[in-house]
């Protein structure tokens, strides 16, 4: 048995009281901190300790290990998604496929300049499979994917209309493609189109497969 396995309570906040909650919290924003400027690779628990102001072995009362604390930090970033993509209410009419992209595309950009390190990470252990970090990809992506799906299955320019399957494919390979862009707009800054003028060529292409204007 590993220290870690020795000393792990629970890493949900629900099974502690008021002080073990505000110091999980503590050791979850000094995570975030730190991840401004460290590649969740190189993340340590000692690192976040000190951060947060604790000891190390504090560290593993509330986290198993460093993948445990990054997965927190993935749910809450997947939590804070899901909230801004429900706030805009969009992709509910095809006849608002152009506004509705542009709404779209603005607030992944910002949720993944927020959630810039914790993203990337998410997606690499979700392409790697483990289940925790699939599992939260997969709740975001099936938000999107319905709203897609649901358009297309009706998209007017399309004769005969797209099946049910049909529809669902064409809507994961816009989400993945979306999806995959947006990471790596972050990853590569140096590219030689502004993100701007990317995030409006994919606003005119989710417009022309969805529901091309007039």
């Amino acid at each position: 048995m590993t220290r870690a396995d020795a000393s792990f309570r629970s890493s949900s906040p629900h099974a502690l009281g008021r002080k073990g909650r505000e110091t999980r919290q503590r050791l979850v924003d000094a995570a975030a901190l730190l991840l401004a400027s460290t590649s969740p690779m190189d993340l340590t628990a000692m690192a976040i300790a000190a951060e947060a102001g604790t000891a190390s072995a504090t560290f593993y009362v509330y986290f198993r290990d460093v993948q445990d604390i990054l997965y927190a930090l993935s749910e809450a970033a997947t939590e804070d998604m899901l909230a801004a993509f429900s706030k805009l209410d969009i992709f509910h009419s095809n006849a608002r496929v152009a506004e509705d992209s542009e709404a779209f595309l603005k607030m992944l950009a910002e949720q993944w300049e927020r959630h810039n390190a914790v993203l990337h990470y998410r997606m690499m252990e979700a392409d790697r499979g483990d289940p925790r970090f699939a599992r939260l990809r997969g709740r975001w992506a099936e938000a999107v994917l319905n709203r897609f799906w649901e358009l297309l299955k009706r998209a007017p320019h399309l004769e005969p209309p797209l099946d049910e399957t049909d529809a669902y494919a064409e809507s994961i390979v816009l989400f993945a493609s979306i999806e995959r862009l947006a990471a790596a707009v972050h990853r590569e800054p140096r590219l030689t189109i502004s993100a701007q003028r990317i995030r409006a060529a994919q606003a005119r292409i989710l417009t022309r497969m969805i529901a091309p204007q007039g």
